[in-house]
């Protein structure tokens, strides 16, 4: 009988104890002991930065681990991976959704269109110029695809992944900030259910308050990049700004960028 009762105690330890919490590491010790572990599991991580502290590289050292999903906007695939074997990350495994790359065909092949209707018209005689104008010149398509579209499917279908976006500035520079904003929400309420990893990059300062404080709302973690001029030099910081449900005190740290990459230096905890 007693061991009847010693059973049971031990299955209500198990279903009362509190989840172990997963996660991801960032591919920079430091960084993972600033954050507690390393990008949480099941939250969405706003990594906001302004020009001039490497977050090109930073972005590119966090697609060095854990099988990544990539979306590009900034740069091609090719691009990337030429720039993580220069510092030796590995690219085998990372899922390129390469945005960059379909934007930059359709910007060329606009331009080839241009080029081809001058010529045509500098080969054509005044009055059948005249007369073609008239008659009005075909309608030329523009459109490109709905990258917003491409976001919220990868969003869906590999919210049990780590993706990182690279970076919304493209989006949000092409469609308005409500319909980002309803992609986000629906991004993170998949990554939260199926826990994944959501790391989303921006440039800070040019896409308005409002905007940068929606966004803030909707990601459990934030992360910046400042750089401070002091006299003929520069120093770069990186702060956590917000891990939620995270009671322990969150910080800062000076870093550099070496031939390994982002190197972070002294952690200064703060309230």
């Amino acid at each position: 009988m007693s061991q009847v009762i010693t059973e049971i105690n031990e299955n209500q330890d198990m279903d009362t104890a509190p989840m172990q919490k997963e996660f991801s590491s960032t591919g920079i010790q430091k960084l993972d002991d600033l954050l507690g572990g390393g990008f949480q599991k099941g939250f969405t991580t706003l990594i906001s930065a302004i020009p001039g502290t490497n977050i090109e590289i930073f972005t590119k050292q966090l697609a060095s681990t854990d099988q990544p999903i990539y979306i590009t906007t900034e740069e091609t695939k090719d691009d990337i991976i030429e720039t993580m074997k220069s510092f030796s990350w590995n690219t085998d495994q990372i899922y390129f959704e390469d945005i960059a790359q379909k934007h930059l065909d359709h910007v060329r092949e606009g331009e080839s269109k241009r080029i081809s209707i001058y010529e045509q018209r500098s080969r054509t005689k005044i009055k059948e110029l005249i007369k073609e104008g008239s008659q009005g010149l075909p309608t030329q398509k523009t459109g490109e695809e709905d990258f917003l579209a491409v976001l919220s499917h990868n969003f869906l279908e590999n919210s049990s992944k780590k993706i990182i976006v690279n970076s919304l500035d493209f989006f949000l520079e092409r469609y308005s900030i409500n319909d980002i904003l309803h992609t986000m929400k629906a991004g993170k309420i998949n990554i939260a259910q199926q826990q994944g990893v959501l790391i989303i990059i921006i440039t800070r300062g040019i896409h308005g308050t409002q905007t940068e404080r929606n966004l803030e709302a909707i990601a459990d973690c934030i992360i910046e990049l400042d750089v401070v001029q002091k006299g003929t030099s520069f120093e770069r910081f990186l702060s956590v700004k917000k891990i939620r449900n995270y009671a322990k005190k969150i910080g800062t740290a000076r870093y550099e960028i070496s031939d390994q990459g982002l190197i972070l230096e002294n952690i200064e905890r703060i309230l």
